[in-house]
């Protein structure tokens, strides 16, 4: 990954943790244009675009992250990110199948299980919600 691609990266951060979502989405969009592999400046771009109320381009951000060759821990992240985005969007059907493919990673196995718990929740499945809950309490 460039020097450039990180340092429009760590603006990017920065400008999102300022909540200045217009600096973020540019810096962001800058850093993924340079290094399209650098999956945590797309998922912080992913961010930047649901805060400011654009899920379906934040999820076609993540989608084209999937679509390159990425390390293992970075595709799940990349997948983990999209099941917050569609669950976000209303899309839950579509958030639960991202979820599936972020737990084969045990390291996402709680944020799994935490998002498919909040979609069963909201979908009014209680049992389901908690079994989940319960999954995500007891993964490592």
């Amino acid at each position: 990954m460039s020097t450039v691609a990180r340092r429009y990266y760590l603006r990017g951060r920065s400008s999102l943790e300022a909540n200045d979502l217009d600096a973020a989405i540019e810096a962001l969009s800058s850093a993924v244009d340079l290094a399209p592999t650098f999956a945590a400046a797309r998922v912080a771009l992913a961010a930047a675009l649901a805060r400011f109320g654009d899920c379906p381009r934040a999820a076609q951000v993540l989608r084209a992250g999937l679509s390159r060759p990425v390390p293992a821990a970075s595709r799940a992240l990349l997948w983990a990110s999209l099941g917050d985005v569609l669950a976000q969007s209303g899309d839950f059907p579509g958030a639960e199948e991202a979820y599936v493919h972020a737990e084969g990673d045990p390291a996402f196995a709680k944020r799994a299980a935490a998002g498919r718990a909040r979609i069963h929740a909201k979908l009014g499945r209680y049992p389901e919600a908690f079994a989940e809950l319960a999954k995500a309490a007891s993964a490592d």
